[in-house]
C-alpha cells in the first residue's frame, strides 16, 4: 500500500514568508536588480528557447511557474505569430520548445480557436525544430484534428506529476493520467522522440515514485526529464526538494538510465561531466512569455525569472532584447561565478557555476527577502558534500537532438533495459 502524500495544498500552516510579490512584475518594470555592470559577459549563441503559448489553461496544477506570468485578455493573431517566427529565424534560434501552459489553448479555451497548427508549420517552415511539452490533450487533439503539425514535432514531452494516477490526478486538478499516458502511445506509435517529465517535488521524488516513474518510461520507450521545482511562488517552497533528497533521487535514478543531458548543473560538477557550462538562461536559453491583457509579449532569460521580464515581441527586435541589461546580467553572473558569495575558490566552480540562476535567485528572495542574481545555489555541493554515488566522467550522445537540451536547468536520461548501477 503507497503511503499517500501530504499535498500542498491540504496543509494548514502557512506558506513560507518572503515578502516577495510574484506578479509584482505586472505593476512595474525593473523588479530584477542589474547587476556588476563592471564585469564582462560570456559569449551568446541564442539556439534553444521556450515559447508560453495563449493565456488560458483549465487545469490548475499547485507547482505552476506560468500562472504568476500570463493573465487572460488578448489572443494571439496569426500576423503576431509570423513575426514572432520571423525575428527567431533572423536570429539563428534552431529549436523552440512549446509550452509554459497546455499549448492547445492559444486562444482561450475552445479548441477550435487554437493557432497551434500555424505556429507548428511557421517554426518548421523557418528550418527550426519544434518540441512541445503537453499534459496530453494537446497531443491527441493534434493527432485527430492536425495530424500534418503532429507529424512535424520534433520531439515530445509528456508532464506526469506522478507515476500514481490518482495522485496525478489529484495534483493536476483534472482526471489527465490516461490522457498522458495516451500521448506517449501516440508518439511511440508515429515513431515521434518523447519523454515522460516530472516537476521534482518533496512529496513526488521519492524511491518508490523513482522507480516507478522509470518503469514507466521504459514500457513506452520513453526518455525521463527531472526539473526539480523552482519557487517562483513562495507558496512554492513547501513543495521544493531538500538538497540531501535532490541528491538521493538523483543518485537513483542516474543508476537506471543513460545520461541524455546534464543541465542541472550541481550534478555536472558532483559526476565529473566535462560539456558543463553552467546554467544556460540567457546564453544559450530565453523564454517568449504569453501575451498579456494589452497585447505585449515580453521575453526573458529564464522561463522562471519573470521579475527579469523585459521588452515586446510584437514591436522590439529580438537582438535588442537579447542586448537588454536584464540578459547581460545573466551572462556576467555565467562568466564570473566567482563574483557570487561563497563560490571563490570552489574546485568545482567551473562546471557548476554557482548553479541555476532561477533556483538561487528564488530560493534566497524567498529565505532573506533579497533579490540578486549573484546568489549561490541552494544545493551547492560543496556544501552539501553528497555521499551518493553517481556515473562517473558520463558521456552525452551527440547524435540526438531534443528541445530541452541545453535548455534550461534540466536533467533528461534513457531508462536502461536493466537497473544497473555506475560506480
Amino acid at each position: 500500500m503507497i503511503a499517500r502524500p501530504s499535498f500542498p495544498w491540504e496543509r494548514t500552516g502557512p506558506a513560507t514568508p518572503s515578502g516577495i510579490d510574484a506578479t509584482e512584475h505586472y505593476r512595474r518594470d525593473g523588479v530584477g536588480p542589474i547587476e556588476h555592470t563592471d564585469l564582462d559577459q560570456c559569449p551568446t549563441t541564442m539556439r534553444n528557447i521556450g515559447w508560453t503559448l495563449g493565456n488560458d489553461c483549465p487545469y490548475r496544477c499547485t507547482h505552476c511557474y506560468s500562472m504568476a506570468a500570463r493573465d487572460k485578455g488578448q489572443d494571439f493573431t496569426p500576423e503576431i505569430i509570423d513575426r514572432i517566427v520571423s525575428q527567431l529565424a533572423i536570429n539563428g534560434v534552431e529549436t523552440v520548445n512549446l509550452g509554459g501552459n497546455e499549448p492547445l489553448f492559444t486562444n482561450g479555451p475552445n479548441p477550435r480557436d487554437t493557432l497551434l497548427p500555424r505556429i507548428i508549420h511557421g517554426l518548421a517552415d523557418a528550418g527550426i525544430l519544434v518540441g512541445l511539452t503537453t499534459s496530453g490533450i494537446t497531443i491527441t487533439h493534434l493527432e485527430r484534428d492536425h495530424r500534418d503539425a503532429f507529424e512535424r514535432l520534433n520531439d515530445v514531452d509528456v508532464s506526469f506529476d506522478s507515476p500514481y494516477p490518482d495522485e496525478h490526478n489529484a495534483n493536476r486538478g483534472a482526471k489527465l493520467f490516461k490522457q498522458a499516458v495516451r500521448a506517449l502511445e501516440l508518439c511511440q506509435k508515429y515513431g515521434t522522440p518523447h519523454s515522460v517529465i516530472m516537476c521534482a517535488m518533496g512529496w513526488n521524488f521519492t524511491p518508490d515514485r523513482i522507480d516507478a516513474l522509470v518503469a514507466l518510461a521504459r514500457d513506452h520507450d520513453a526518455h525521463i526529464r527531472i526539473n526539480p521545482i523552482k519557487p517562483v511562488e513562495p507558496a512554492h517552497m513547501d513543495s521544493a526538494l531538500p538538497a540531501d533528497q535532490y541528491y538521493a533521487g538523483f543518485a537513483r535514478l542516474m543508476s537506471q538510465c543513460t545520461p541524455i543531458d546534464l543541465g542541472e548543473p550541481p550534478l555536472a560538477a558532483v559526476t565529473g561531466y566535462t560539456g558543463a557550462k553552467g546554467c544556460p538562461c540567457g546564453r544559450t536559453s530565453f523564454r517568449i512569455h504569453s501575451i498579456t491583457p494589452d497585447g505585449r509579449i515580453p521575453v526573458s532569460p529564464c522561463v522562471y525569472l519573470h521579475d527579469y521580464k523585459v521588452g515586446d515581441l510584437v514591436v522590439d527586435d529580438l537582438a535588442d532584447i537579447i542586448a537588454s541589461p536584464q540578459f547581460a546580467t545573466f551572462r556576467r553572473r555565467n562568466a564570473h561565478p566567482e563574483a557570487v558569495d561563497g563560490c571563490q575558490g570552489c574546485e568545482l566552480i567551473q562546471s557548476c557555476r554557482a548553479g541555476c540562476a532561477g533556483r538561487s535567485y528564488l530560493h534566497n528572495a524567498h529565505t532573506t527577502g533579497k533579490r540578486t542574481l549573484f546568489a549561490r545555489d541552494p544545493y551547492c555541493p560543496r556544501d552539501i558534500a553528497p555521499d551518493q554515488q553517481f556515473w562517473t566522467d558520463p558521456k552525452v550522445p551527440t547524435d540526438q537532438r531534443l528541445v530541452h537540451m541545453d535548455y534550461l536547468c534540466t536533467w533528461i536520461g534513457k531508462p536502461l533495459p536493466t537497473t544497473t548501477m555506475n560506480p
